[in-house]
């Protein structure tokens, strides 16, 4: 009867990290993004207004900037402990590639959601953008969790270990 409770413990601990992990891990998530917004800003007023490109190319560009600072930070900060093991120059290349698509589908989602809430629902423009926002969010951070920077059996270890 002791073994039963000694696995539930275990059990137990191992989900109050694995918790402790995700949450971890999506406001670091949240905080690179954050980060992106200043790159995507910055980087449209300098090639719109400073170099006089046009809208969209500036846009398209300096979204682009956005993604790439993000991808660079999730990947040595976020999930740094995971991309470390995963350092060879195909597999970061697949990464970046992974989380450009997911990203692109994730624009077109907040264009989407925006666009739904704003004229089906008649709610406020950016209340309809926050919520798009948060909604991309978790959209990009499961799904960039899942297919690029998966945990793995040695990651359940090493929150094992820490227990």
């Amino acid at each position: 009867m002791n073994h039963c409770f000694e696995i539930n413990n275990l059990i137990n601990r191992l989900l109050l990290n694995f918790s402790w992990v995700f949450v971890s891990r999506l406001i670091r998530f949240a905080i690179v993004g954050l980060s992106g917004v200043f790159v995507d800003l910055g980087g449209f007023y300098v090639l719109h207004k400073l170099l006089g490109w046009g809208l969209t190319p500036s846009g398209i560009l300096s979204t682009e900037l956005a993604i790439i600072n993000n991808f660079v930070w999730n990947d040595v900060w976020t999930f740094s402990n995971i991309s470390s093991r995963q350092q060879l120059g195909t597999q970061r290349l697949q990464r970046f590639l992974k989380f450009n698509l997911i990203c692109f589908f994730g624009l077109i989602f907040n264009s989407l959601i925006v666009n739904w809430l704003f004229y089906e629902f008649e709610m406020n423009e950016y209340m309809a953008k926050l919520v798009a926002i948060i909604c991309v969010t978790l959209w990009n951070f499961l799904l960039n969790w899942k297919l690029n920077w998966q945990i793995r059996d040695t990651e359940v270890d090493v929150l094992k270990d820490s227990t």
